[in-house]
């Protein structure tokens, strides 16, 4: 053991009434926050106690206790959950056989809606095997969510299989997979249904052989002894048929509607009498309420069920405490309002509800005592709402707030803690909606600590996507969910600062909410700290150095003027080199130059060149120099001109690069593709977050309540490195056509728009990301529109499918993005254009032509340079004015989106 953490156990067992962590950090001179990681470890392991009530004491571990945890532990058995000699009898019983089947046991899926308490029956199944002896006492039962890390099958993969050094960018050493540390016990895979077709190949493999290999590993294979339990909400369809015969037993949990009244009324009771064992005090309800909860229509089921249930305990507490009340009494009118409408089917089961409450009164009364019956587990005495509501009913008795309003201002905070829970969350029209009020504030004192310490500032966007993942991780704790940081040793490393700062942060939030934060969580929130949404980035005073290298007399210089021209700078250096010229001579005189401008390269150097033997001297460059060189080869005006912008705008060398890179494959496949090839690729957005799963999802429900998903899908994808998250964007390009990126970190790749959490929760941001979204006007229609009208240009579909594809090309050049009507209403301009071009001509002035040419240099030429094939095709000149007249509807139709635009009105 750590000495350090020694000593804390030893001076913990030295103080039999306990001792909080800051009187521990005082005595040991030791830093709080490692103090606290310290216990919370050896609570973990059950050598100290953790209280439940604040401040947190941490006392002897006695054998008592430890006898008393041990009991606690066998408690979740089959026979002990609701309906276990009905609803669920046939299903235990498939378990227990596939638990005895020699002889290891089958392979299982559970298949059940959500919260119908699949992880909880997978954990009875083990508990089951373990007292059968099945399964020795000390068998791994080894819990993973497959969704967390369903967009990167990489990491997903690597979590189940482990991974060999090397096996992709990042895997530095060799790690363990889950199918090692379930090795003689259970492996129980959630939301197996994320698990792509080759994952479900590679598990029906190893049930197959009893073998695995690590990815990246090409010629060692394991070997592990490991039963495979999965659950889902899909269907078997959502499996491979071979994935499916490897998987002998399958069982499905009722939902709640198809249990019985006597199981709803039992379930409700255990959860009421869970509340009464918190607050160590009877509990009475309302028979309306009893009624309401026992026939209300619970979407999620017995999750939502025990959520519903601890806000109107908690409101019925606050009514207690602010009333002064005798006792702590559950009404009807406390109930939400879903679990009210269950009172409209009162009248059509009367008949079966009659018996069920005869001779008990208009109260029930549940008094606290050991648990009778279990459904999930839910072992901590969390008294977090019940302390909330009294601090702040301590804070506003001081501020001397009436008696008579207390429970009104009070229960604003009950309501916005309960947020996360309530199902019309979703819905609300503000970001503050989203986040309970306690994890606002808390979220805001942490900001404001880390602002301090890291001497920067945190606008309100970035604080909000903190407080969201913020809120979205405490649910998971709670369920008991894994929580892994697929690259914690790189964050730790580059993030030191921030890694620190968090290290105190998290110590803070488990002090307040009384929970353990994973130490995996700490990366997540240094990465949180590291981010600063919607702020200008501080330019480095180095940007990268752009040189332009070609063959031929003047070629460099004439191309590097027209770019320094259209963008109005002086960066960027030439280098002409005749034909005549030696190339070991033009490489001395590059290389010279570096050596006498070093330090302002110091973010590095791209080479831009006309011939990719030119190319190797950004090798040369790097090897003498040790300045970071790219180069790329058949350079082009438009490619300068990104590359001086991009490094104007403090651009990475690598970012620069790629972007460069990808824009010019993309125009040259779009050159040499078919002509008028119909484009099948998908739309697509994309929403991310550090985890992939917690913020992520809250968009993902944001998001698809506005898109028509049979045409849209909404990607979830985890955030972890940039680079590395652009690649996997390079990927789905392939397939989809990405419309939007919405997440937690803010990216600028391919001119994709960015919207940020905040964003998404904004109304009116979110109706500009829907107008993105929407379907564009088929070529037909516009065909039709124009029939008998265009008799000059012949065939009319060439000409709308020409035009329509110009107009996508303006944009994306441009870096703006239209409204699909507006695209139409363009084409249909252009149209007519060429038809008056090619008959009666036209004749119109624009304003102030020069000095709308002065002003929009850039655009206008563009728009010129993308009507030469036009010009050519149809026979015209399209005159000056109205290029300016074009130029001036693709700036001002533009939607205002919440990223940033290359043109600038």
């Amino acid at each position: 053991m750590n000495p350090r953490k020694q000593e804390v156990l030893q001076l913990v067992q030295q103080h039999a009434t306990g001792l909080t962590a800051k009187q521990i950090g005082e005595i040991l001179q030791m830093d709080r926050s490692n103090v606290s990681r310290y216990l919370n470890e050896l609570a973990k392991n059950g050598q100290v106690n953790k209280s439940s009530g604040r401040p947190v004491v941490y006392q002897p571990q006695l054998a008592k206790d430890i006898n008393s945890e041990e009991k606690l532990a066998t408690t979740f058995h089959f026979d002990r959950l609701v309906g276990a000699d009905a609803s669920l009898k046939v299903s235990i019983q498939q378990a227990k056989a596939a638990m005895l089947y020699p002889p290891r046991g089958l392979h299982t899926i559970i298949f059940g809606q959500t919260g119908t308490g699949k992880t909880m029956f997978a954990e009875c199944m083990y508990q089951f095997a373990v007292q059968a002896e099945a399964l020795p006492k000390d068998a791994p039962f080894i819990s993973f969510n497959c969704a967390d890390y369903a967009q990167n099958p990489q990491l997903l993969f690597g979590h189940i299989f482990g991974v060999k050094k090397g096996a992709y960018t990042g895997a530095e050493t060799n790690q363990t997979g889950l199918l090692a540390e379930a090795d003689d016990g259970i492996l129980f895979l959630d939301e197996i249904h994320r698990l792509p077709p080759e994952g479900q190949e590679m598990l029906f493999s190893f049930i197959d052989k009893g073998v695995y290999r690590p990815l990246g590993e090409s010629s060692q294979t394991y070997e592990a002894s490991v039963q495979i339990i999965g659950a889902t909400t899909e269907t078997s369809d959502a499996f491979l048929d071979t994935f499916n015969r490897r998987i002998p037993m399958s069982i499905t949990l009722p939902d709640l509607a198809a249990r019985s009244l006597d199981e709803r009324y039992e379930i409700i009771s255990l959860f009421v009498k869970q509340e009464a064992n918190r607050l160590n005090q009877p509990i009475k309800v309302e028979k309306d309420a009893l009624l309401a909860f026992m026939l209300y229509d619970a979407k999620a089921n017995i999750g939502q069920v025990k959520r519903d249930l601890k806000l109107v305990c908690a409101k019925s507490f606050l009514h207690y405490r602010t009333r002064e009340q005798n006792v702590l009494l559950i009404r009807k009118k406390d109930c939400p309002l879903q679990v009210q409408k269950g009172m409209l089917k009162v009248k059509e089961m009367s008949e079966r509800l009659e018996p069920f409450l005869e001779g008990k009164g208009d109260y029930l009364t549940f008094e606290p005592q050991g648990s009778e019956v279990s459904w999930t587990q839910d072992l901590d005495p969390n008294m977090e709402v019940y302390q909330e509501i009294e601090d702040k009913l301590a804070s506003l008795n001081q501020m001397g707030v009436d008696h008579t309003n207390l429970e009104k201002v009070i229960s604003k905070d009950v309501e916005a803690y309960f947020e996360s829970y309530v199902e019309e969350l979703a819905q609300t029209s503000t970001q503050r909606g989203m986040i309970a009020a306690n994890i606002w504030d808390l979220t805001n004192r942490l900001y404001d600590v880390a602002e301090k310490r890291l001497d920067r500032s945190y606008n309100e966007k970035a604080r909000f996507a903190f407080a969201l993942h913020l809120q979205l991780t405490l649910d998971r704790i709670r369920k008991g969910e894994t929580i892994v940081h697929p690259d914690l040793n790189r964050v730790r490393k580059t993030l030191k600062n921030e890694f620190q700062v968090a290290l105190d942060l998290s110590t803070e939030i488990e002090e307040e909410l009384q929970v353990e934060i994973p130490f995996d969580e700490i990366g997540f929130v240094s990465m949180f700290l590291s981010i600063q949404l919607g702020q200008e980035e501080q330019l480095p005073q180095n940007k990268v150095g752009v040189v332009v290298l070609m063959h031929g007399n003047s070629t460099a210089s004439s191309i590097l003027s027209a770019a320094q021209e259209l963008l109005g700078t002086d960066s960027g250096t030439a280098m002409d080199m005749p034909l005549d010229t030696v190339v070991n001579q033009m490489y001395q005189k590059l290389l010279n130059y570096v050596l006498e401008n070093k330090a302002n390269f110091l973010n590095g150097l791209i080479l831009l060149t006309d011939m990719g033997s030119l190319n190797s001297f950004a090798i040369l460059l790097y090897e003498e120099t040790g300045i970071r060189t790219k180069a790329i080869s058949m350079t082009s005006t438009m490619i300068v001109i990104e590359a001086l912008r991009m490094s104007e705008a403090g651009r990475s060398l690598e970012d620069i690069y790629q972007n460069i890179q990808t824009s010019f494959e993309t125009i040259v496949r779009e050159q040499f593709q078919v002509e008028h090839e119909d484009k099948a690729n998908k739309r697509a957005i994309v929403v991310t977050c550090f985890t992939g799963e917690g913020v992520a999802a809250k968009l993902y429900e944001r998001i698809a309540a506005i898109v028509d998903q049979s045409k849209v899908e909404v990607i979830q994808m985890q955030f972890i490195e940039r680079e590395t998250f652009k690649k996997h964007i390079d990927n789905l390009l392939e397939e989809y056509e990405i419309k939007a990126i919405a997440g937690t970190v803010e990216v600028e790749y391919q001119n994709i728009p960015f919207f940020s959490a905040y964003d998404v929760f904004d109304d009116q941001k979110l109706k500009v990301l829907k107008s993105i979204v929407k379907d564009e006007i088929p070529a037909e229609t516009i065909v039709n529109s124009l029939d008998g009208t265009i008799t000059h240009a012949g065939s009319l579909p060439v000409l709308v499918e020409t035009l329509k594809s110009l107009v996508q090309q303006v944009q994306s050049q441009l870096h703006i993005i239209l409204e699909p009507s507006v695209e139409a209403g363009l084409v249909i301009h252009l149209a007519f254009l060429i038809e008056a071009l090619r008959t009666t001509g036209i004749d119109r002035q624009f304003n102030d032509l020069s000095s709308f040419q002065k002003k929009y240099r850039l655009e206008t030429d563009i728009l010129k340079t993308s009507f030469i094939s036009i010009e050519k095709n149809y026979d015209i000149r399209i005159p000056d004015d109205e290029i300016a007249y074009l130029t001036e509807a693709f700036i001002k139709n533009q939607i205002d989106t919440p990223f940033k635009l290359y043109t600038q009105n």
